[in-house]
């Protein structure tokens, strides 16, 4: 690319002329990763050396063909130190000002990873008690793009009591875990969207070798083939006409999205939020997303979808990031009849069966905490705690964290009753009390039917009086599974499970 091709792109790109640029999330209040590699990047119109300074230490490089430069700082030690970043590259410096190191998560998903903290319960009094320098978010704006991005638009923020209600509720309550536990800072940069499914977050090379999402990338070929940005003007202007001469009943009338940059499309959520992002060094990323693959296509396949994303992630950032999400929360009104199915449930248990397919993985259950008239739960500060038992436990070695409720193993047929283990199942008990509820069973080629059940031994022994047989079980098999009450010693709940392949 020559050099006035360069300064092209970036004006595109959102960047002005200058000669040394540098993505935003480059920017003051920033915080680096700990220990590993942490890389600091950007343009130059020259081909003179760039310069930067951290902490004592100064690396060097030259632009490539196309003006972007590149260094790595090795095995920074955490410091709550506000330092200075300094870049000079041609007759231009830059100073990046009250930069931290401590420990750097993505967080991403759909809307109630975007949910703020000023929409949650107690919101007033988490925002004022919030204060923390050290606790940092980088507040993005939501990005669509049809081709991978060099920036993403945002600012860093410290959690204070004027800042806090922006945040990710779930970012900060998993963070503020992290700082109460690890004593350094910590940092979340958030890249989220409400009600966008799965595919949108993974590149569309990463989705080509998934035959689970052939048929995604076919409807974005023809939506984009099909696209007419002159049929869609003239009907929107018909339709805002109409709904202006109607007197404007009903929800004002939106121009259809090019589908190219349509965010519930394949991989324009990565083009624009986590192509930029890349290289950045983070320990991992938290995830809260599924809603909108609770549908008839994506369903059965979100194992598959979610664990392309995984390892398109970690290729690009050739690392072994650790990936912890959120199971989708109970939701609409309870069920009272057994042998109910429902996308919402399949894309819970697919979640389930994801931790053995992804390595270096978790699941935050959370099945007791949704409401059922919202999709979007109130109480986040359980969900962020509950992802952040998983980073401990996994990432920073504290062996006395129990990071999940109880997760389905294994099933044993013994006479007339199946025995069902768990992991996770220290101190296995019943939440209020009272007889293990939520349990179905079946005979090979019969319906489900509710059973009964026990604990013993750290075990559950599940029968009924229906089935002489029986061949399957399965436990919190709803949408909303109201009364379902197995949990471990740590009060954690067990996920929804059917032995079923």
């Amino acid at each position: 690319m020559t050099r006035n091709l360069f300064l092209f792109s970036l004006v595109l790109g959102g960047f002005t002329q200058a000669a040394l640029e540098v993505p935003a999330f480059f920017s003051d209040g920033m915080v680096l990763q700990q220990q590993g590699k942490a890389k600091v990047w950007g343009w130059l119109d020259s081909e003179e050396e760039v310069t930067v300074t951290f902490a004592g230490q100064s690396e060097s490089a030259r632009p490539n063909g196309e003006g972007r430069w590149e260094v790595t700082f090795s095995n920074l030690a955490a410091s709550a130190e506000g330092r200075d970043l300094v870049i000079t590259g041609g007759a231009e410096e830059k100073v990046i000002r009250n930069v931290l190191v401590g420990e750097v998560w993505l967080a991403s998903g759909q809307s109630n990873m975007e949910w703020p903290i000023a929409r949650t319960e107690n919101a007033e009094e988490a925002a004022a008690q919030s204060a923390d320098p050290y606790l940092r978010v980088y507040l993005s704006q939501n990005v669509a793009k049809a081709e991978p991005q060099i920036d993403f638009p945002g600012q860093w923020a410290a959690a204070a009591p004027e800042t806090t209600g922006q945040m990710t509720a779930v970012g900060y309550y998993f963070a503020r875990k992290l700082r109460a536990e690890l004593e350094v800072p910590v940092a979340i940069i958030e890249c989220s969207w409400g009600g966008k499914p799965v595919e949108a977050f993974t590149s569309e090379e990463a989705l080509a070798q998934l035959p689970e999402a052939e048929v995604l990338l076919e409807r974005k070929a023809n939506a984009i083939a099909s696209w007419d940005e002159a049929k869609a003007r003239a009907d929107y202007e018909a339709a805002l006409a109409k709904w202006e001469a109607d007197g404007k009943q009903g929800r004002r009338p939106g121009m259809a999205t090019d589908p190219s940059i349509n965010p519930s499309m394949p991989a324009t959520l990565y083009n624009g939020m986590i192509a930029p992002l890349v290289g950045y060094g983070v320990r991992g990323a938290i995830w809260y997303q599924g809603e909108s693959n609770a549908n008839p296509v994506t369903a059965a396949n979100y194992e598959e979808l979610l664990g392309g994303l995984v390892a398109d992630w970690r290729q690009r950032w050739e690392a072994d990031l650790a990936f912890y999400y959120v199971q989708l929360a109970n939701f609409r009104q309870p069920t009272s009849e057994p042998g109910v199915e429902s996308h919402w449930v399949t894309v819970q248990d697919e979640m389930r069966r994801a931790l053995d397919s992804i390595s270096h993985s978790g699941m935050a259950v959370i099945n007791e905490i949704g409401e059922a008239n919202d999709i979007h739960p109130r109480n986040k500060k359980d969900v962020g705690e509950r992802l952040a038992r998983w980073a401990l436990g996994q990432d920073y070695g504290r062996e006395d964290v129990v990071m999940s409720g109880p997760l389905f193993d294994k099933v044993e047929k013994k006479d007339q009753r199946l025995v069902v283990s768990f992991e996770h199942n220290a101190g296995l008990q019943s939440r209020d009390g009272e007889p293990l509820q939520r349990f179905e069973i079946k005979a090979e080629d019969g319906p489900w039917v509710w059973a009964q059940a026990k604990i013993e031994g750290g075990k559950v022994i599940v029968w009924s009086e229906e089935v002489a047989e029986p061949a399957e079980v399965r436990y919190a098999w709803a949408d909303n599974p109201a009364g379902a009450n197995l949990v471990n010693g740590e009060g954690l709940p067990a996920s929804c499970f059917t032995s079923e392949e």
